[in-house]
């Protein structure tokens, strides 16, 4: 596909006279950018033809959903299933505007109802198609090289991480006092290290995902008592209880990043805790629709003029001692699931953080 141009238009028609009346509006414009008047055209009428057709040398397709050999989306689905990088703009009747709108959001780039269509508009969306497919193309490009590189980067730093904590948990035995006091901290510091690399592995697989991705049944048990069991284990000098209705058999609708909600609060609720000793309570609540989870904690809390944003992007700034994306994921993720993520102040001091999901029956 040129880099500024629409060179060679693969038409998809089976009445004639569209396809002449289509032929003449292109021809008819201006086109910049062009060693010839206008872009090549080839014109089938069967969808097996465009198939055969639809090459790598193919700019664009513009085709009816409505022909001999197939109709509706299908039409569609079988054409971008060739896997060509042309996008595809999709031609439909006065009567099924619809079947256009569906188009779009099974893949098509645009669509055009055929008794609007000018000159000028048919090669405005052309153009803006072949704009849009591009952009698309250099957004997956992008995100292809930013998940290798998040890919290699955290495997270098888990590797790495893990000999200073090897190194650091053998000089315990050899350091007085003082010295072990700033040896917890270099590993306290590199559990933190691990835990950043975590949450932007999982940031970058939902930016990386489906918009839409697939909800299903995830066992609340197993993904909150691993990661309960993950900040115990990190965090030695904090108490962590659970009560409520929470068993072996509990359900919810979302996906396996759900653990990613949990790990984020949780080392939230501790991290971020001034007390000598954090308590955390984490208390589940099922009420056959949906099932809340509470986590409280007794640290500072969260002053009211910060509530409102505490979930937002980077919120906590670069001079924060936080990654200032983590509860912005947490957030992200529970409106993925069509749940809920509150705060509210804990009684005497600290935070309550409340992730509610459907509940499945």
């Amino acid at each position: 596909m040129s880099k500024q141009s629409l060179t060679h238009i693969l038409l998809v028609e089976d009445n004639p006279a569209d396809a002449r009346l289509i032929r003449e509006y292109i021809t008819e414009q201006s086109w910049p950018n062009l060693d010839a008047d206008a872009p090549t055209i080839d014109h089938v009428e069967r969808l097996a033809e465009a198939r055969e057709a639809l090459t790598d040398e193919v700019d664009l397709v513009l085709s009816d959903l409505g022909l001999p050999d197939s109709s509706g989306v299908e039409t569609l689905d079988q054409l971008l299933a060739v896997g060509a990088s042309a996008p595809v703009v999709v031609l439909t009747g006065l009567d099924d505007e619809r079947v256009g709108v569906d188009a779009v959001e099974h893949g098509a780039q645009d669509y055009l109802v055929k008794d609007d269509i000018s000159p000028r508009l048919l090669q405005q969306t052309l153009r803006y198609a072949i704009r849009r497919e591009q952009q698309q193309q250099e957004l997956r490009q992008r995100n292809a090289e930013l998940a290798l590189l998040n890919q290699v980067v955290r495997h270098d730093i888990r590797n790495d991480v893990a000999v200073i904590v090897g190194w650091g948990e053998g000089l315990k035995a050899h350091v007085d006092s003082e010295g072990e006091a700033h040896l917890e901290r270099m590993l306290n510091a590199s559990e933190h290290i691990t835990n950043i690399t975590e949450t932007i592995g999982d940031f970058l697989s939902v930016l990386e995902g489906e918009s839409d991705p697939e909800l299903h049944p995830v066992n609340l048990d197993r993904i909150l008592t691993n990661e309960i069991e993950k900040a115990r284990s990190a965090y030695d000098d904090a108490t962590i209880t659970v009560s409520g209705d929470l068993d072996s058999g509990c359900e919810v609708v979302a996906t396996d990043l759900l653990s990613s909600v949990f790990r984020n609060i949780l080392n939230n609720a501790v991290s971020h805790n001034d007390k000598a000793e954090p308590e955390i309570t984490v208390t589940v609540t099922d009420d056959g629709d949906s099932i809340a989870v509470e986590i409280a904690d007794n640290g500072p809390g969260v002053p009211d003029t910060q509530k409102d944003e505490i979930f937002g992007r980077g919120e906590m700034g670069l001079e924060s001692s936080g990654s200032g994306i983590g509860l912005y994921l947490v957030d992200t993720l529970v409106d993925m699931y069509n749940g809920s993520v509150t705060l509210r102040d804990n009684e005497p001091t600290g935070s309550v953080f409340t992730v509610t999901l459907d509940a499945v029956s």
